[in-house]
């Protein structure tokens, strides 16, 4: 139709007049007053025109963004950039200093959420509510946005759940995700964000000009700071109407959480300060300063300097906050350092015993956990003792509680234990209860009883198929995108090297040896040859964390580098990620043992992987590789 027959509709139905709605838009069919022309004299709505003027934004880069003007010379910029472009005022409605946009009612300019406020409502004539109008009906009708999304239909399928409903994504969609996902089975793509480099949730997708990034980073702009001069991510009206940068913002919080009554900072904490408001962590440290429980912890400490030690923090528990701030204090030099695993046993075994009552118990479970069990435990070749294991000397102490405990229910104890209570309770997991009760005959208990004899190991548990453990290898060493650089490196040596994640996370750069005849890792007592793909990897290590103290303060001898100050992984996470990744450590491992044993004889397999020669000699029988024994079994 022609434009003067709109107004004169739309003028009619100002006016009053029944039986006149506004026409339906020819692109979207919803009836709205269109301003704008389309193909052959044909009349659309603005929302129709601003989805059809997309272009490449020329400040951004963007593609396919709606453009809302065009610059000096022509070029097109979207609708964020202008905005952006726009200088900050003070707010007619709340009075602050925001970007704003002239209201069409009074003529005054307002910030994006007094215009929300200020929008005009009606009662949606589905719910009968009085609210701002999202969409309107057939009629005329509004409907506001809960009815809205009540109500859309839509006739597309699911290709996951095979719902048919509105899509979050299509198969030829720009997401990628390459088949049609409604809103339950679509996730977001995570990356690593070419600002930070942690690998998050893609809020913004690459282009030619600039890398993926994600959401913190999407939502904070560089600038050029009022306070430091210099030019970093941050806000641009926060300080009295002028930038901020998050380094300092996230400085100016820091030295008011570490202020004592006198307003000074103890001296011993200005270095901790110094890592916490690096510029590579500032961004995540003003977001969650409120809500971190190590920072809490640490301005608690800050009121008494003099209660900063080992023993104010292990009065925390065992809870994260404590130990990764004892882990930033240490690598700091406030306190010093010492074996940390070995320190929580002692602790844990302390406050077991405080919970026996009975007083012969208590001296019997003292004498076999710290004189037995812990004085055996062996550390690792860095005098550390293992997470797994203090992990397996807790279990055992445990179980040598419930044996004592076992005879206490049966009316019972050690002097007149008989030979029915011991077979009761020797039932599953034999080994890690025998060995209580053979330490227990062997100190002059339980002298009437007969104790079982435990079999020797009858082969390995868990394995998997040989194709699938070579194809695991091959999708390691030759796909990029499979996973990241350190779980692949981990993952071959685990499926080809077969090593236990516990000593892989405990590897040194000096561990790795670069010759002119290629790449060797000490693993046992003499050093392997890596192959060359595995080599590349082993010597793109470490990979420095994306933020926070562990990249400040992270110590350049570990390859895998963990997320506590000057240390390395814990043997769990790395595990956890493997498993995500489809390669079960120990299924993994037992599968590359029976290869090596079947192809290498045993001491030179012993002496490369990093284990005894018995141990080599027994995986060499379990893999048919043993041939000393052929003639007798011929002979049988």
């Amino acid at each position: 139709m022609p434009k003067l027959v709109g107004e004169l509709i739309y003028a009619a139905i100002e006016a009053g007049i029944d039986g006149l709605v506004s026409p339906g838009c020819a692109l979207c069919g919803r009836p709205r007053t269109l301003f704008h022309n389309h193909g052959d004299g044909q009349r659309i709505c603005t929302t129709c025109y601003s989805r059809l003027r997309v272009a490449t934004c020329s400040n951004c880069g963007r593609d396919g963004q709606r453009i809302k003007v065009h610059d000096d010379e022509g070029r097109p910029v979207c609708a964020r950039c202008h905005e952006r472009a726009q200088a900050p005022d003070l707010c007619a409605g709340c009075g602050k200093l925001r970007r704003l946009k002239r209201s069409s009612v009074d003529g005054l300019s307002y910030c994006r959420g007094c215009q929300a406020r200020r929008a005009p409502t009606e009662r949606c004539s589905i719910c009968g509510q009085d609210s701002r109008v999202n969409a309107r009906a057939t009629d005329g009708g509004a409907v506001c946005t809960t009815c809205y999304t009540k109500t859309r239909t839509a006739t597309d399928v699911c290709d996951e759940c095979g719902t048919i409903g509105p899509l979050n994504a299509r198969a030829d969609g720009r997401s990628g995700a390459g088949k049609n996902l409604c809103g339950r089975c679509y996730r977001h793509p995570k990356r690593g964000c070419g600002i930070c480099g942690r690998v998050r949730r893609v809020a913004l997708r690459a282009t030619d000009t600039s890398p993926d990034i994600c959401p913190t980073c999407y939502q904070a702009p560089v600038i050029d700071c009022s306070v430091c001069g210099q030019s970093g991510l941050g806000r641009r009206a926060t300080k009295n109407g002028k930038p901020w940068c998050f380094a300092c913002q996230a400085t100016e919080y820091v030295d008011s959480l570490l202020a004592t009554a006198d307003g000074a900072m103890p001296p011993k904490l200005k270095d901790v300060r110094d890592v916490l408001v690096a510029r590579a962590g500032a961004p995540s440290l003003v977001s969650n300063w409120r809500s971190t429980q190590s920072l809490r912890l640490l301005a608690r400490l800050a009121e008494q300097p003099d209660a900063i030690n080992h023993k104010t923090l292990d009065e925390e528990g065992n809870r994260f906050s404590a130990h990764y701030l004892r882990a930033l204090l240490v690598a700091t030099g406030v306190l010093p350092e010492r074996d940390e695993q070995a320190a929580r046993l002692d602790r844990w075994v302390t406050e077991l015993l405080a919970g026996v009552e009975d007083l012969n118990q208590r001296k019997i479970l003292t004498r076999y956990a710290r004189w037995h069990v812990i004085a055996r435990a062996r550390p690792d070749r860095h005098g550390q003792l293992r997470p797994a294991v203090a992990d397996r000397c807790r279990q055992e102490i445990r179980m040598a509680q419930r044996f004592l405990i076992h005879l206490d229910e049966r009316g019972a104890n050690l002097a007149h234990c008989r030979q029915m209570d011991i077979d009761s309770w020797i039932t599953g997991r034999q080994g890690m209860k025998v060995r209580f009760l053979n330490w227990l005959q062997a100190d002059g208990e339980l002298a009437e009883v007969n104790l079982p004899v435990l079999a020797g190991p009858q082969g390995p548990g868990a394995t998997i198929d040989q194709d699938q453990q070579w194809a695991l290898v091959r999708r390691m060493l030759h796909d990029p995108t499979s996973a990241s650089i350190e779980d692949r490196a981990a993952a071959c040596l685990v499926l080809l090297y077969a090593q236990h994640v516990t000593t892989i996370v405990a590897l040194t750069v000096d561990d790795i040896e670069l010759t002119s005849s290629g790449t060797y890792l000490n693993l046992g007592t003499e050093p392997v040859e890596l192959l060359p793909d595995v080599a590349d990897l082993i010597t793109a290590l470490p990979i420095a964390k994306p933020f926070g103290a562990a990249r400040t303060l992270a110590d350049p001898k570990w390859p895998f580098p963990g997320k506590r100050a000057g240390h390395h992984q814990h043997s769990k996470s790395l595990m956890g990620r493997l498993n995500r990744l489809g390669i079960i450590t120990r299924a993994s491992r037992n599968t590359a043992m029976l290869h090596l044993a079947a192809t290498v004889p045993p001491a030179v397999f012993a002496s490369l992987v990093g284990i005894d020669v018995g141990t080599a000699t027994r995986w060499a029988e379990h893999a048919g590789g043993n041939w000393t024994r052929y003639a007798a079994e011929r002979s049988r």
